[in-house]
């Protein structure tokens, strides 16, 4: 039985091909300053203060505790619902190109999974049960770029789709037909506010740490991939 909420996953990739066209011009733009500063230089024009200060970008693990509701999940015979909350482990990156003193815009995307066994719920659902989040979007901060620390805040907002696989019978080592399995996806937006501290390991590389707090909403309500998450990677600064 599958339940696929194809309007909000059509907004949200609509909103995401927004995101992308607004981070390709941003890029265009600090390439256009960083040559009219080249310019400048070469000219003998010094400018009190360049526009365009570099650009810097790697990847990152996190970790975190994610709730929300998920309206398509099943309800058990008890009523208490399917749908978990719980830990995720992910992936990503980011990028972000630096301009003036302190501001950082770019953009990032990760995925993070909660497996069964990671779940609040987890007596109620069959191994194999996940709830998996991709998501992306645009980012800005401001940065103190120190001598051996750069901290920085600021905020992310993009969308994403949510795909939640509950087995309520059966086994994920069995290849037999499982009669009471629900797949469900939805899209959503999400705004995640964050704080961060860089740490110079060198002129070109740097250790991140990174905390945020996801918002995802969907159709007037608070989707699941809402909640706490403990980044750390490393960061490659030109």
């Amino acid at each position: 039985m599958s339940y696929i909420d194809y309007k909000a996953f059509g907004g949200t990739f609509s909103s995401c091909l927004r995101a992308v066209c607004v981070v390709a011009l941003m890029v265009c733009g600090a390439a256009v300053l960083r040559a009219q500063d080249e310019v400048a230089e070469k000219s003998g024009v010094v400018e009190k203060r360049k526009v365009y200060q570099g650009f810097s970008g790697g990847m990152l693990l996190h970790t975190g505790y994610l709730f929300g509701i998920d309206g398509a999940a099943p309800v058990a015979a008890d009523g208490r619902s399917y749908s978990p909350q719980g830990g995720v482990f992910g992936i990503g990156g980011c990028a972000r190109v630096h301009l003036w003193k302190y501001l950082r815009v770019g953009f990032e995307g990760f995925v993070s999974t909660m497996y069964q066994g990671m779940m609040d719920n987890r007596e109620l659902l069959r191994p194999g049960s996940y709830v998996r989040t991709g998501c992306g979007g645009v980012m800005a901060d401001a940065c103190w770029r120190l001598p051996k620390v750069w901290p920085y805040v600021g905020a992310s907002l993009g969308g994403g789709a949510m795909r939640s696989l509950y087995m309520l019978d059966g086994d994920q080592e069995s290849w037999a037909r499982q009669s009471d399995t629900y797949f469900h996806k939805q899209g959503f937006f999400y705004v995640a506010p964050y704080v961060g501290c860089d740490y110079a390991m060198s002129k070109k590389m740097h250790l991140t740490f990174r905390l945020d707090w996801m918002l995802a909403i969907s159709q007037r309500e608070l989707a699941k991939p809402s909640g706490p998450r403990l980044y750390v990677g490393f960061i490659f600064v030109h």
